[in-house]
C-alpha cells in the first residue's frame, strides 16, 4: 500500500511540475460522431471542439462527415459511429423501422431550418407563384431541408406538379458543382455554400427557410438506446459541452465565433465565416438553438412537416417521450450557472 501511495504521490508531483492539470492528464474517452455535412450551421459543435469544451469534460471527439442524413442513420445502425448529428427525421425513420435497438435523441443543436431559398437570377420581389414552370433544385426526398421547402410551397399554393418535378437525386457533397454546371432556376443552400455561391455571382439569396417555417427541430444529436444506456455519463458530458458552446456563442461576436470554428474549415476565409454567421444570426429565425433541450413543440412541428410532405403517415407519429430523453439537456442547462 505504501508503494502504491508513493507512486500516486510521485505521479501527482510530476503532473504538478509539468504544469499539466490532473483532469487533462487522465485518459479521455473517445466518442465517434458523424455529422450530416460540414456547415457553420453546426457552429456550436466546432466551438466545443476547438475551444476545448469537450476536453474539459474528459472527452475526445472523433468527428467524421457522413455526407447525408441517410448515411448518418446507416452508421448509427451498423455501430460505425456512437453519436449522429442529423435532422430528427433520421431517428424517426429508424424508430419506425425494424431495428429493435431504437434511437434516443438527447441534445438539440439547430432550432429551425438553416437553408436559404435562392435563385439563379436576381429577384427584386419574390412571389411563390414564380416557382411554377421553373426548374427547382432540391435535396434528397424526405430530408429535413427538402421537407421544409415542400411544406412552404404547399402552404403557398404551389402546384403539386412543380413539387413532383423537383431535382432531388444529387448527393449532398455534389450539389454546388451540379448547381454551377446546371440550369435550374431556384434552389435552397445552407452555409457556407450559400455565401460562397452568392459571392461568385452564381446565385442570389431570397429568404431564410427557417424564418418562413418557424421553430422546428432541425438538427439533433442521437444515439442507439444501447449506446446511451452504456454511456450515460459520456452522453451527459457531451451535452454539457454543447450547452457551454451555445452559451459561449451568445456572448461573443460573429468575428470571435469565426475564429473559434476556423480550424474545422480549412481553406475558408474569416470573411466568409463572418458573412455566413451574420446571415444566420440576423435571419430572424432561431437557427441556433438557445440550449441543448429538445423542444417538444419543435419536434411536433417537424413531424407535421413530414406528414404534409408524405414521408410520415399520421399513424406513425412518434411521441416526444418515446424518442427524446430531455434529461441530458435539462441537466446541462441547469449546470450553466455553476
Amino acid at each position: 500500500m505504501t508503494r502504491k501511495f508513493l507512486s500516486a504521490a510521485g505521479a501527482a508531483l510530476l503532473i504538478g511540475l509539468l504544469g499539466v492539470p490532473a483532469a487533462q492528464a487522465q485518459k479521455k474517452q473517445v466518442v465517434k460522431v458523424s455529422e450530416v455535412t460540414r456547415s457553420q450551421l453546426f457552429a456550436p459543435l466546432y466551438v466545443a471542439i476547438n475551444k476545448g469544451m469537450f476536453a474539459e469534460q474528459g472527452l475526445e471527439i472523433d468527428l467524421s462527415n457522413a455526407g447525408g442524413g441517410d448515411r448518418v442513420g446507416a452508421l448509427i445502425l451498423s455501430g460505425g459511429t456512437d453519436i449522429g448529428l442529423a435532422g430528427p427525421e433520421v431517428p424517426i425513420y429508424i424508430y419506425n423501422g425494424e431495428s429493435p435497438d431504437k434511437p434516443t435523441i438527447f441534445c438539440a443543436l439547430s432550432g429551425t431550418d438553416g437553408f436559404f431559398l435562392a435563385s439563379r437570377k436576381k429577384v427584386d420581389k419574390f412571389e411563390w407563384s414564380m416557382l411554377e414552370g421553373k426548374s427547382l433544385f432540391g435535396l434528397r426526398k424526405g430530408s429535413t431541408p427538402q421537407l421544409a421547402w415542400e411544406y412552404l410551397m404547399k402552404q403557398n399554393k404551389v402546384s403539386q406538379a412543380a413539387i413532383d418535378g423537383m431535382i432531388t437525386n444529387i448527393a449532398l457533397p455534389n450539389r454546388e458543382g451540379a448547381w454551377i454546371s446546371g440550369n435550374a432556376d431556384f434552389t435552397i443552400f445552407n452555409e457556407p455554400a450559400a455565401s460562397k455561391l452568392e459571392a461568385a455571382g452564381r446565385l442570389f439569396v431570397i429568404d431564410s427557410i427557417g424564418r418562413l417555417v418557424g421553430r422546428n427541430e432541425n438538427t439533433v444529436f442521437f444515439s442507439k438506446k444501447s449506446w446511451i444506456e452504456k454511456n450515460k455519463d459520456a452522453a451527459q458530458k457531451f451535452t454539457n459541452a454543447i450547452g457551454r458552446a451555445q452559451a459561449w456563442m451568445k456572448a461573443h461576436s460573429d468575428e470571435e465565433v469565426a475564429d473559434a470554428i476556423a480550424p474545422s474549415f480549412p481553406g475558408v476565409s474569416k470573411a466568409d465565416h463572418v458573412s455566413s454567421l451574420k446571415r444566420m444570426r440576423n435571419s430572424g429565425a432561431p437557427i441556433f438553438a438557445d440550449d441543448p433541450v429538445v423542444n417538444p413543440s419543435g419536434l411536433a412541428k417537424l413531424q407535421d412537416i413530414m406528414i404534409v410532405g408524405g414521408s410520415l403517415p399520421k399513424d406513425k407519429i412518434v411521441k416526444y417521450e418515446a424518442i427524446v430523453d430531455p434529461s441530458y439537456g435539462e441537466k446541462a442547462k441547469a449546470s450553466m450557472g455553476k
